[in-house]
């Protein structure tokens, strides 16, 4: 095959070739002429060594990714070692869930005025609250259903079961106010308990027979009965609100006319003397079922407790207390064994054991604010911020102390798997906390102090709170089935002791002392035994010889005689007055005691008497005198002065005062 090149050797373009040389190929490339004239001239030898060079090459790259990879999991195994364990996060459940608000419920009602019932017999559980503007209202859910005036401010509110046969069960609600327990059946009022009337006494009585009759004046009367209220006799209404018109020192015209004006209105009146509901709560009588029948107690100002009957109709037993009770809290059947705490005004809480009362009494530091009865333990709030529980046998377990104020504290039992027991305290700083016995389980803060806490069961819900503000506001939470409230268990070691103490090294110093001890403990030991009785020696040898100088301020060795000094300095300058106190604190009187007063420096001090004759010094009673002192020269600085307690039988003094380390010294002013 003939090809065609041009002149300086390169291939003619296509077209040219053609043109110029017709007939004549152009010349193929490199490879393809290599190809079509030479052939392919790579021995077996080189294909092979290729081959194995692949293959040496994909093995290195293996080997190089398996090293690599067991290198990542032996850091992976060194990190997890020592990293911290990795540690599963809980899922975080709220404590309470937000189920209802009105803050214009007007609910301002306190604790015992709040109560939750079946009021129906429908399985639905109604809120009452009673306030303190003489409203009661009811709320079925989150709707107010009624409302109801009342004729006095409440006390408390209470639900019982009365005895009756028929099912399903209607409580009956009481309402306490004044002297008045108001009953009410189907939310209607059904029936009014009076407290028993009390004896009057019979010096009010004459007092306001001689102002009926005009043997006394309206003022005069006033004075009578003034008297006998300070003497501590207990009054009826009608002489404490004769006692409240006082003159107000403006005039008494106007405080006269109206003394005058309501004498004439009361004196012919029967006098009686009622007195006023404090506090009140209910007994199961003999079976411990929620809807089994109950009975009301109530607390009044003249420090009784009275127990009613099953109806409410009339009193069944009555306790006297010590004090008017201001809280209670029961436990118990009443037809076989039931107590009743109350906490009283005058600080100490009693219990009533089966219609008696009992002689265990817990003594409280400040006044109460709040009590809870559990079965076994007593919580009462205490106005020092502290909450002291005790066993129900008046022994103190623990206490709780508090950032502030407490003003609501209640119950809280919540039965599951296993039954917990809580307490609800509301602080004065719009806190609200969960104690566990002695362990916080929960908290959280409210936008105004609480005034009231009801827990129990509303609507068809078990675990419901009700909180009653300051304001009147009204909220209701639920406490959520997955709540905790376990308390974290402290026992076991402080995790301070797992901290490592920071030990210095043994240097070796140390260490030639530890052998020395060890080689010289015996020598060691008696050398210490021996400054040890040196040392008493002396300090028995020093005590004896204060007792033969008489320098002690309390002298033993005069035949049974002991003798105590005490002497002062009263005054500023440059007149003084030293004061001498000296008792017999044995058990034979000293008679003729001469007691003599020397000062240092004669010079300084001009004294009224220098000797002060004691005609007997009885066991144990004090003999007091005092002495005039003048210093001369007020400039002049202080020196020293000593009492000394003498004897006309011996010439040692009884005792001498002050210490001699520590005289008695007087300061003069410029």
């Amino acid at each position: 095959m003939v090809y065609a090149y041009t002149g300086d050797g390169r291939q003619p373009e296509q077209g040219q070739a053609d043109d110029q040389y017709p007939g004549v190929n152009p010349p193929p490339n490199t490879a393809e002429y290599q190809r079509a004239n030479y052939g392919d001239y790579t021995t077996n030898e080189e294909r092979e060594r290729q081959i194995a060079e692949q293959q040496w090459a994909m093995q290195q790259e293996a080997e190089r990714a398996a090293y690599q990879q067991q290198a990542a999991q032996q850091a992976a195994q060194q990190v997890a070692q020592t990293a911290p364990p990795r540690q599963v996060r809980e899922k975080n459940t709220p404590a309470w869930l937000e189920a209802w608000q009105d803050p214009m419920a007007g609910a301002d009602a306190f604790s015992p005025c709040i109560c939750t019932a079946d009021l129906a017999g429908d399985g639905e559980f109604r809120l009452v609250v009673a306030t303190a503007s003489k409203k009661m209202k009811v709320w079925n859910g989150t709707s107010l259903t009624s409302e109801h005036d009342l004729l006095e401010p409440p006390v408390a509110v209470c639900t019982f079961y009365p005895a009756e046969p028929k099912s399903p069960k209607r409580p009956s609600l009481a309402i306490a106010a004044g002297t008045h327990v108001y009953i009410y059946r189907n939310l209607r009022p059904y029936y009014k308990f009076t407290l028993p009337a009390l004896a009057v006494d019979e010096q009010e009585m004459e007092v306001w027979k001689m102002a009926r009759d005009g043997q006394l004046s309206p003022n005069e009367a006033w004075d009578e009965l003034a008297n006998l209220r300070d003497a501590g006799v207990s009054l009826t209404s009608r002489s404490l609100d004769l006692l409240a018109m006082e003159d107000d020192g403006a005039g008494g015209g106007t405080v006269d006319g109206l003394r005058t004006a309501y004498c004439a209105a009361q004196a012919p009146e029967q006098l009686q003397h009622f007195t006023s509901i404090t506090c009140m709560g209910s007994v199961r009588k003999n079976m411990d079922e929620w809807d089994a029948t109950s009975c009301l107690f109530v607390g009044t100002e003249s420090a009784e407790l009275y127990v009613l009957n099953a109806n409410g109709s009339a009193v069944k037993h009555s306790v006297k207390l010590p004090s008017a009770p201001v809280f209670v809290a029961s436990t118990g059947l009443l037809d076989v064994d039931y107590r009743i705490v109350v906490a009283c005004r005058d600080g100490r809480v009693y219990t009533v054991k089966n219609d008696e009362l009992s002689t265990v009494v817990i003594e409280l530091e400040t006044q109460p604010c709040g009590l809870i009865r559990t079965a076994k333990q007593i919580h009462v709030a205490c106005m020092n911020r502290v909450i002291h529980c005790y066993h129900a046998k008046g022994k103190k377990a623990y206490s709780l102390y508090l950032p502030a104020e407490i003003t609501c504290m209640e119950s809280m039992e919540v039965t599951r798997t296993r039954a917990v027991r809580c307490l609800l305290v509301a602080l004065a700083n719009n806190e609200l906390r969960v104690y566990n016995e002695k362990h916080v389980v929960s908290k959280f803060d409210m936008m105004e102090p609480v005034r009231g806490l009801r827990f129990g069961r509303m609507g068809r819900e078990d675990n419901t709170l009700i909180l009653c503000t300051r304001g009147g506001n009204l909220q209701v939470k639920i406490m959520p089935r997955l709540a905790n409230l376990e308390a974290v268990s402290q026992n076991g070691p402080p995790p301070e002791q797992d901290i490592p103490l920071a030990v210095p090294k043994k240097t070796k110093l140390y260490v030639e002392q530890t052998q020395r001890e060890r080689e010289q403990a015996v020598d060691m030991h008696q050398a210490f035994q021996r400054d040890l009785l040196k040392l008493r020696l002396n300090t028995a040898r020093a005590y004896v010889k204060i007792l033969k100088d008489g320098q002690s301020p309390v002298n033993e060795s005069r035949q049974g005689v002991t003798v105590r000094l005490q002497a002062s300095v009263q005054g500023l300058g440059p007149l003084f007055k030293i004061r001498v106190h000296v008792v017999n604190t044995g058990t034979e009187p000293v008679y003729d005691v001469p007691i003599a007063i020397v000062p240092s420096k004669p010079e300084m001090y001009e004294l009224e008497e220098y000797i002060m004759q004691c005609p007997a010094l009885l066991p144990g009673l004090p003999y007091i005198d005092a002495v005039k002192c003048r210093q001369v020269d007020p400039t002049s600085g202080a020196s020293e002065i000593r009492v000394i307690v003498c004897t006309k039988t011996s010439p040692v003094p009884l005792i001498t005062g002050p210490d001699q380390d520590a005289p008695l010294r007087i300061h003069g002013l410029d």
